[in-house]
């Protein structure tokens, strides 16, 4: 019976253990954001944080991001020909639904609309 029961304790520890690393994987994840400045935009990631500074970016588009990622993402085109996946704008499917890449093709626009600004915020309402 002893042989049993340590068999019940090791598969609860391990129960945990795999629940606990998934959810060290889950929350940086979630975590993910894109912060807009006067400076640059900041693409914070699970793991890094890439940044870009507003005079280096040509311009935006919704693309597949490159390397091993799945799914659509804004990408911003630098003006030395390479370009930067804001992979916290990712969205997660193969093939993400209409609406998913209409939110991706508005924050890109927005974006648009801060670059042809200079990283200023646009102006929205009456001015006074």
């Amino acid at each position: 019976m002893f042989g049993w029961a340590a068999y019940r304790f090791l598969g609860t520890v391990a129960g945990w253990v795999v629940g606990a690393g998934l959810l060290s994987l889950a929350i940086p994840t979630m975590r993910t954001s894109l912060t807009v400045t006067g400076d640059e935009l900041t693409d914070h990631r699970a793991w890094r944080t890439v940044r870009v500074a507003w005079p280096q970016i040509a311009g935006f588009r919704v693309a597949r991001p490159g390397g091993l990622w799945d799914g659509f993402c804004v990408v911003a085109d630098r003006r030395d020909g390479t370009q930067v996946d804001l992979l916290s704008t990712r969205v997660y499917s193969r093939s993400p639904s209409a609406h998913h890449l209409d939110e991706l093709h508005q924050a890109c626009e927005t974006l648009r609309g801060l670059l042809a600004t200079n990283g200023e915020p646009l102006a929205f309402g009456p001015q006074g």
